[in-house]
């Protein structure tokens, strides 16, 4: 009993009395440089089935107008080898430049615990390249 309250006094200090963390800076986690025309594939990190879930944020995020964004779901990618983190996933997400120019989508990643929401944003800079001349 009292190993459990010790890690539950661990865990509150770092989850439980801080404010979220959502209001810190964003923070940029990946830059990456596509083509316009052609679809790219995001992938985010994460644990589904202890309740963490990314989420476009379109209010922080800057460039849309130069992407469509669409999630294609969770894959659960390998085993972990802790007791506290079982399985790593990875959340897919196709992103389809439409014109050259830099985007900036920032993305929630956040999680319900104790009556509060966590959440931390991040954000994935796309660096977007006009197509290339087939001709």
């Amino acid at each position: 009993m009292r190993r459990l309250t010790l890690i539950a006094a661990i865990f509150m200090l770092i989850w439980g009395p801080a404010a979220p963390v959502s209001a810190k800076q964003p923070k940029v986690i990946q830059t990456v440089e596509a083509r316009a025309g052609r679809v790219m594939f995001i992938k985010l990190p994460g644990d589904p089935s202890a309740g963490y879930n990314w989420k476009l944020n379109r209010k922080n995020s800057k460039g849309l107008d130069l992407v469509d964004v669409k999630q294609l779901g969770w894959l659960l990618e390998q085993q972990g080898r802790s007791f506290f983190f079982r399985a790593q996933s990875v959340l897919n997400i196709a992103v389809w430049p439409k014109t050259p120019g830099q985007v900036d989508l920032a993305f929630d990643y956040s999680r319900k615990l104790g009556g509060r929401t966590y959440t931390r944003t991040s954000i994935v800079r796309v660096i977007i390249k006009p197509q290339l001349d087939t001709q």
